[in-house]
């Protein structure tokens, strides 16, 4: 597949999952309606939506039925989503942008922001955990602790804080390799993961896979920074 055509595919892919992201983000009347709005504000309408694409790839390399793979892509991209607002905080790094447009707090404001963040995410588990995900237990599970593990001290929420520190710390390359992995690589790791948890791959496939992940995660964040 040459540029043009992953591009045209990431494009109609990113239109797939946006149609999800509207089923999972309904719009909401009445006193939590702001809440509603900045979810739907920051999870809508921006993104390549590469970690869901990555979902779909895997789960067509073992026949994994499309909806599965663009529910646990929208899920993923929900999670993605709730990591923005919050990097883009006065507390963090205090952007005034994302994606062209007002950074969540400065649409709303931060406890707003905050709120959405904090919703995003337990949406994004909870879709894991749906019976209409048609999955069996094993699968939910394992799908549900991989998104919570990529997220979490030992993934984003880690490299957010060596992140913070990065001036005190002086990282050698090793440090910085720690900190690409668990900020961006974790998340995409396992869009790869969700793939071949979802088409029972074997531990081989799963092993290449995941390797996979993990080049494409430093690529992606080196492209980032530079």
């Amino acid at each position: 597949m040459d540029h043009s055509a992953l591009e045209a595919a990431l494009k109609s892919h990113a239109g797939a999952v946006d149609v999800w992201l509207d089923t999972f983000l309904p719009p909401a009347i009445g006193a939590a309606e702001p809440l509603m709005a900045a979810m739907r504000y920051s999870a809508l309408g921006g993104g390549k939506r590469v970690r869901a694409f990555l979902v779909k790839a895997v789960g067509d390399l073992f026949d994994v039925p499309a909806a599965q793979s663009l529910a646990v892509g929208a899920a993923i991209e929900l999670l993605h989503a709730y990591s923005l607002i919050h990097d883009d905080l006065p507390a963090m790094d205090d952007a005034l942008t994302r994606r062209g447009k007002p950074a969540c707090h400065k649409a709303f404001d931060e406890a707003v922001a905050i709120l959405a963040g904090d919703a995003l995410q337990a949406l994004a588990i909870e879709i894991l955990a749906r019976p209409e995900l048609g999955v069996d237990a094993a699968t939910s599970r394992a799908l549900t602790l991989g998104l919570v593990r990529a997220a979490g001290p030992g993934g984003m929420c880690g490299g957010q804080m060596i992140d913070l520190r990065a001036a005190e710390l002086d990282l050698d390359l090793a440090g910085i390799r720690q900190l690409q992995d668990l900020k961006t690589g974790a998340l995409i790791r396992f869009a790869c993961a969700a793939g071949c948890i979802l088409g029972q791959a074997t531990d081989d496939e799963r092993q290449a896979l995941l390797a996979y992940g993990d080049k494409l995660g430093l690529a992606f964040q080196i492209s980032d920074d530079l």
